[in-house]
């Protein structure tokens, strides 16, 4: 069983993606903030990640920035209001990453989840921005 962190300050976001995350046969761990997900990843090991740009004590880029120095191979998918190309840019480094707008689309989401994860097919037709270096 895949193992998920998900870093969101949003409580409504952070419980709908653990509860179709853990309906669809994955564990989770929740943190509301970019520190809290820090301190999560460093003591767990998780198989991908996701997460909200946009938190307070820590936000998601200076929380990528610190998976990235202790695990850049890790899959990332992006949740955020605030898309914009330089943080795709940014984000992308030494990394496969996906880019999802809020609010997203369950099934969509399922279907990204099992393509970074190397269990499913890679989506298509989708609204959704997807970098690979």
């Amino acid at each position: 069983m895949a193992r998920i962190l998900i870093a969101d300050d949003e409580r409504s976001v952070l419980l709908l993606t653990q509860r179709l995350l853990n309906a669809n046969g994955y564990e989770t761990a929740e943190a509301a903030n970019g520190l809290a997900a820090l301190e999560l990843f460093q003591n767990q090991f998780f198989d991908l990640i996701i997460t909200d740009l946009r938190m307070p004590r820590m936000d998601g880029m200076t929380f990528l920035h610190e998976v990235n120095k202790l695990e850049p191979t890790i899959p990332i998918i992006i949740l955020t209001a605030y898309a914009s190309t330089e943080n795709s840019a940014e984000t992308i480094k030494n990394r496969t990453s996906v880019h999802m707008a809020k609010p997203f689309i369950a099934d969509e989401l399922l279907n990204t989840v099992k393509c970074m994860l190397g269990t499913g097919t890679k989506p298509t037709d989708t609204p959704m921005d997807v970098k690979t270096t």
